[in-house]
């Protein structure tokens, strides 16, 4: 009787440390997963519009003109096409750098500060900066910007 006793208990010992054992296994496999879910919370406006501004304007001193197009509202690309918006956008001096500055965002619009810095095409002028301010504005769930007609 003693040997099962023996037995018994030691199998009771065994099996809380089984539980214990299983209970943090358990308790890892959940905070992985708990962690796991931060990661895909969803971004803030300000963040998604900052990469594509300053996508859009790396795009633009690099001479892309059709990367720096598919930024402009899906509308305005019905309506204008790829030459129509080089025309209008390519600028009188030579583009060295963009910058965002600020991101402020409200409801489905955001405004962006960028700071550009240029050099004149004439000669003599010396490289400055310049701060702009463009629209941003959320459609179909994608951040675009906005150009006027």
């Amino acid at each position: 009787m003693n040997e099962v006793m023996i037995f018994f208990r030691s199998s009771v010992t065994f099996s809380r440390f089984g539980r214990l054992k299983s209970l943090g296994i358990i308790g890892a496999a959940c905070l992985s997963v708990l962690g796991g879910c931060a990661t895909f919370a969803p971004r803030e406006p300000e963040a998604d519009v900052r990469e594509r501004a300053q996508a859009r304007w790396d795009a633009q001193v690099a001479g892309n003109w059709e990367k720096a197009y598919s930024f402009a509202t899906p509308a305005y690309r019905k309506a204008v096409d790829l030459f129509g918006f080089r025309s209008r956008s390519a600028p009188a001096v030579k583009l060295k750098s963009a910058d965002v500055v600020n991101v402020k965002c409200k409801d489905a619009t955001c405004d962006v500060t960028m700071r550009i810095g240029f050099a004149p095409l004439q000669r003599g002028y010396p490289e400055t900066t310049t701060d702009l301010e463009e629209r941003w504005i959320l459609e179909a769930g994608e951040w675009w910007r906005y150009e006027r007609f």
